[in-house]
């Protein structure tokens, strides 16, 4: 199963855009078999950041099976995401 993990925070406006663009389109995820997890740094501790590599935010990942295939260092187009999960197999 592939997962999106949308890493943000309550006050950062690219969090908040993507978070809600995501969100509006949930299905289209849905229909490519991806689970989407939507986290806040803030409920992470410090070796989860530092083992995740969170150096900004938003940080967005794709995985499929636990393992890392694409990693993106704020903010990206809903469009792109799906394209590359879309690719996925």
């Amino acid at each position: 199963m592939k997962k999106l993990v949308v890493v943000g925070q309550e006050k950062c406006v690219p969090c908040k855009v993507i978070k809600n663009q995501i969100t509006e389109r949930i299905e289209e995820f849905d229909y490519n078999n991806c689970d989407v997890l939507f986290v806040d740094v803030k409920d992470l501790g410090h070796e989860l950041i530092e083992k995740y590599d969170l150096t900004s935010t938003p940080t967005i990942w794709i995985e499929k099976d636990g393992e890392e295939l694409e990693r993106y260092n704020g903010y990206i187009d809903v469009d792109t995401l799906l394209l590359v999960i879309g690719g996925i197999e």
